[in-house]
């Protein structure tokens, strides 16, 4: 009986975890679209979109903070 309380609660743990790191990922991508909309050609979106599959979304990119987007913004010439 304890075992299959201990089954039922780690496989509703992994859910809820695997919820999560699909949110945040999300979240991840959508600031990257947000960033590429708001820079142009100037930023590498297709990067940015790698960058957040790789951390599983625990590197989230701020548009607004050009420190943030270092890797991701080029020149153009």
């Amino acid at each position: 009986m304890r075992w299959q309380i201990w089954l039922v609660l780690s496989l509703t743990a992994s859910l809820i975890v695997d919820d999560v790191n699909a949110s945040s990922i999300s979240i991840c991508i959508t600031n990257c679209v947000q960033c590429k909309q708001m820079y142009g050609p100037y930023f590498k979106g297709k990067a940015c979109g790698d960058s957040c599959l790789a951390s599983d979304g625990e590197w989230v990119p701020d548009c607004n903070n050009p420190g943030t987007l270092r890797s991701f913004l080029k020149r153009l010439y």
